[in-house]
């Protein structure tokens, strides 16, 4: 074997260890990138879920109560004293399928101002409260004391509406997400060494440059 055929042999093997090497980073750098995605899918889920609040809701018509198990964590507990049972089925899933057009991750990804919030808040308590008052026989109200809870109820579950409301002053919660992904995209790539294979200038009959 001539110096010539040692060269083309060394430089051959240098350039198989140079693609090891970066394919071994392509490889991190795409488990990484996997990885990010993965955060960044599971960040607008939480901060996008309401089945927390539209479950506190449920729970509240229902009159259940939070105690601790015998793990001591907090758990729901289901109302058997009857007079603290605001609403029978019938009433808590009537109210539930209203709250639910309101409590979404649409309202919390659109853009309001105060005075929209308010004028919608207001639309809204109104016609609930007619709601309950003309159907609160027939939704489970039928004694004076679930009736004195009557506009605490409504009450309560505005409340709890405008809070989500409140999340799409200006269009934050849309810009916000936004604005997370932008900055975690933009700091994986900071982050991760460039990626560059060099190439050389093909020579049919220098086999080196193949």
């Amino acid at each position: 074997m001539d110096d010539e055929e040692k060269e083309y042999f060394k430089n051959l093997e240098n350039q198989t260890q140079e693609l090891q090497s970066k394919n071994t980073q392509l490889t991190s750098a795409l488990a990484a990138s996997n990885y990010q995605s993965q955060e960044d899918k599971n960040l607008i889920e939480f901060q996008l879920d309401t089945s927390d609040m539209l479950s506190k809701i449920e729970h509240f018509l229902k009159g259940d109560y939070v105690s601790v198990d015998t793990e001591g964590s907090e758990v729901w507990k289901e109302q058997t004293d009857v007079t603290l049972i605001l609403f029978n089925k019938y009433g808590v899933n009537s109210i539930m399928l209203i709250i639910g057009n309101y409590i979404d991750k649409n309202t919390m990804l659109s853009n309001y101002d105060d005075m929209r919030i308010n004028e919608i808040l207001a639309d809204l308590g109104e016609e609930l409260a007619k709601f309950i008052f003309c159907n609160y026989e027939k939704m489970g109200m039928d004694t004076e004391f679930k009736k004195t809870r009557y506009e605490l109820t409504v009450i309560t579950i505005l409340h709890s509406i405008e809070s989500a409301y409140r999340r799409a002053i200006g269009g934050s919660t849309s810009r916000e997400l936004n604005s997370s992904r932008i900055f975690t995209q933009s700091d994986f790539k900071g982050s991760s060494p460039g990626i560059q294979i060099s190439k050389k200038k093909f020579n049919l009959f220098k086999p080196r440059t193949w």
